[in-house]
């Protein structure tokens, strides 16, 4: 259960601690708990709880997270963020102590020429953080700019955790979308992780058509089928053809096969990568001929994230039976160990700050 917070909309100390717990990455083997006083806010800044923080992928993947903790010290990398306001500066408007929020780390400006396309997240903005330290940690400070476009509020119904789902949702939300339409058509989801899983229940919701489902591993295989996923198969196997291939792996391998199992016309979907230089050789004759569209997806827009908050409200889209582990944010190593080495079973990990 929860630990019970006192909200207050001072700028001072009120009756919040003067210290919390907060979780840092320093290298891919030393993930650490340290004592950080809670952050101070400003006039029109945001003080908030976090209650859950899930850790995505991209969370603990070297290649991605590692130099920046080298060149920073050490980083924060939580995003998946749902939480409670404690505490708001005194030249904020529209949010209160107590309200529920789905918390943004990073969004775009809306106003440069990709985001002016629709094509937001390629906005250089979206690499600017608006919130400190991160959501591993017990409290989270929210900037100014990050009030407008990177607070959501979470509706009753919904818990804490689903919350969380928000920001990958969203991610996923803004793949989909960029294959769309999707009604009716094969789909071939390369990669069974929580993103995998989540592009097959987002697809079935859409009404796809069949939709296959291709991982290394069997109990991922049958968390895909227990998704919505139509027919699976070991990735190691030839794959079967789709109207929409979407990779959700970093598996060199999966990249190459994604080429080889595209029907004519249709759409490839690369929502993950792997490696900060790695090269694909493109089939182009054969492509010339047959003219599939290949696709890139990263991050989620404002957008997105309202969508995919209201497929979780409205629970066409159920994401609680995807959490397999929660963890208080004492257990951060095991947790991080847990999410970059998945087994037993496990999809979706979460720490609890407050537990």
């Amino acid at each position: 259960m929860a630990a019970p917070l006192t909200p207050t909309s001072s700028s001072g100390n009120g009756n919040l601690p003067a210290q919390m717990k907060a979780g840092f990455y320093y290298s891919h083997q030393d993930v650490r708990v340290e004592d950080r006083s809670v952050p101070a806010i400003s006039a029109s800044e945001i003080l908030a709880a976090v209650r859950s923080c899930g850790i995505c992928g991209s969370d603990t993947m070297r290649w991605y997270r590692e130099p920046e903790a080298i060149k920073r010290g050490a980083i924060n990398t939580g995003h998946e963020i749902a939480g409670e306001i404690v505490r708001v500066g005194e030249q904020v408007s529209g949010f209160s102590p107590g309200d529920r929020v789905v918390i943004t780390h990073h969004f775009p400006c809306l106003k440069c020429v990709p985001c002016l396309d629709g094509n937001e997240t390629a906005c250089e903005t979206m690499h600017h953080k608006h919130i400190e330290p991160g959501g591993f940690a017990q409290y989270v400070r929210i900037l100014e700019s990050g009030i407008t476009n990177g607070l959501y509020r979470i509706p009753d119904s919904m818990s804490f955790d689903e919350a969380s789902f928000v920001e990958p949702l969203g991610c996923v939300v803004r793949s989909v979308r960029k294959i769309m339409p999707v009604a009716d058509r094969s789909a071939l989801v390369i990669g069974s992780g929580l993103a995998g899983l989540l592009h097959i229940k987002l697809l079935r919701a859409l009404g796809a058509g069949r939709i296959i489902a291709a991982d290394m591993s069997e109990d991922r295989l049958q968390a895909a089928l227990h998704s919505g996923a139509d027919e699976v198969c070991l990735a190691s196997q030839k794959l079967p053809s789709a109207d929409r291939v979407i990779v959700c792996t970093g598996a060199p391998a999966a990249a190459t096969q994604a080429l080889e199992c595209i029907n004519r016309g249709g759409q490839i979907m690369f929502f993950a990568a792997d490696g900060p230089d790695k090269k694909l050789e493109i089939p182009f004759t054969r492509f010339w001929i047959a003219q599939p569209s290949i696709l890139f997806s990263y991050g989620a827009a404002p957008r997105d994230m309202a969508e995919a908050l209201d497929w979780i409200a409205t629970r066409r889209v159920q994401v609680e039976d995807l959490i397999t582990h929660r963890f208080p944010l004492s257990g951060i190593r095991d947790a991080f160990d847990l999410a970059s080495n998945p087994r037993d079973n496990s999809l979706k990990v979460i720490l609890q700050p407050h537990a």
